[in-house]
C-alpha cells in the first residue's frame, strides 16, 4: 500500500485527536441537549436536541450520535485485547516515524547545502524541514507525558476511538458497499456512510429543523472532487477496508 495514504505521522494524529477528544467529551456531557440554550435548536438526533449556529458543528454532532448508536447496536466496542494490540503497534509506528524523520532530515540538510538551489526550491525544502522540527517537538512532548495516569487514559481513549471507527467503517461497507476513499485515518466507505445517514433520516433517527443547514451534512458525501478514491478494479479497496490501517505500514529499518 502506498504510504502517502496511511496515517504515518504520529504528530498529525495527535493534532487531529485533540479536536476529536474535545468534541467527544462535549458530546458525552450533552445528554439530552447539545450546545448553548441561547443558540437556536437546529436538529434532533437520537433524542438529543442540538443547539448551534454552526452548520458544520451540527453535522458533526449528528454523525457522532448516530455512529455511537451504531456501535452499541452492532456490538462493535473495542475489546481490551484490541486496545493493547493497537498501543503496541503505535509504539512501533512512532519509532518508525522517528527513523523516517531522521532520514528525511539528513536528506534535507544535504539538499539545502547545495549552492545551486533556486529560491523557490530552497523555500520548499526549508518549509518541509520546519514541519519536521514541529513533528519532532510534538512527539517529544507526547513521550514526555508518557506513563502518567492521565496519559495512559488518553492513550486508551484514542486507541478505542480508532478501533471502533475502523469497525464501523468495515461494518458499513459490508452492509452498503459502494466507493471507498483514502483518508489519513484509514480507508473510509464514503457511499456507505451517505446511505447509512439517508436511511437514518428516513427512519426518523435524526431530523434537521433548520433546512438551510442541511447541506453541511451531505456535501462531504456528495462532492466527489474533494476525495481520492480507491480503484474499483483489483483488490486494493477490499484490502484497505478489511485491514486496520495501523497494521498495514511496514516499519522503517535502521
Amino acid at each position: 500500500m502506498n504510504q502517502k495514504y496511511l496515517c504515518a505521522g504520529t504528530a498529525c494524529l495527535r493534532i487531529w485527536l485533540a479536536c476529536l477528544l474535545f468534541m467527544l467529551t462535549s458530546l458525552s456531557q450533552a445528554q439530552e441537549t447539545y450546545g448553548s440554550s441561547d443558540a437556536p435548536l437546529v436538529a434532533e438526533a437520537g433524542g438529543v436536541q442540538i443547539h448551534t449556529n454552526n452548520p458544520d458543528e451540527m453535522a458533526y454532532v449528528i454523525r457522532q450520535i448516530l455512529i455511537k448508536r451504531y456501535i452499541e447496536d452492532h456490538k462493535l466496542q473495542a475489546t481490551d485485547a484490541e486496545i493493547v494490540e493497537f498501543l503496541d503497534r503505535k509504539k512501533i509506528m512512532m519509532e518508525s516515524n522517528r527513523l523516517q524523520m531522521e532520514n528525511r532530515h539528513a536528506e534535507l540538510q544535504q539538499a539545502l547545502a547545495s549552492k545551486t538551489l533556486t529560491a523557490d526550491a530552497r523555500a520548499r525544502l526549508e518549509k518541509e524541514r520546519d514541519a519536521l522540527y514541529e513533528m519532532n517537538r510534538l512527539m517529544a512532548e507526547a513521550e514526555g507525558r508518557a506513563g502518567t495516569a492521565e496519559s495512559n487514559a488518553a492513550e486508551a481513549f484514542v486507541a478505542r476511538s480508532f478501533i471502533e471507527q475502523w469497525k464501523v467503517n468495515q461494518a458499513l461497507y459490508r452492509q452498503y458497499g459502494g466507493r471507498v476513499i483514502f483518508q489519513q485515518s484509514g480507508a473510509e466507505p464514503l457511499d456507505a456512510y451517505r446511505d447509512f445517514f439517508r436511511d437514518a433520516q428516513k427512519s426518523g433517527r435524526f431530523k434537521i429543523l433548520s433546512k438551510d443547514m442541511e447541506p453541511a451534512l451531505w456535501s462531504y458525501y456528495t462532492t466527489d472532487g474533494i476525495h481520492e478514491f480507491y480503484p474499483e478494479s483489483g483488490n486494493e479497496k477490499e484490502l484497505a477496508i478489511n485491514t486496520p490501517w495501523w497494521m498495514m505500514d511496514e516499519p522503517v529499518q535502521q
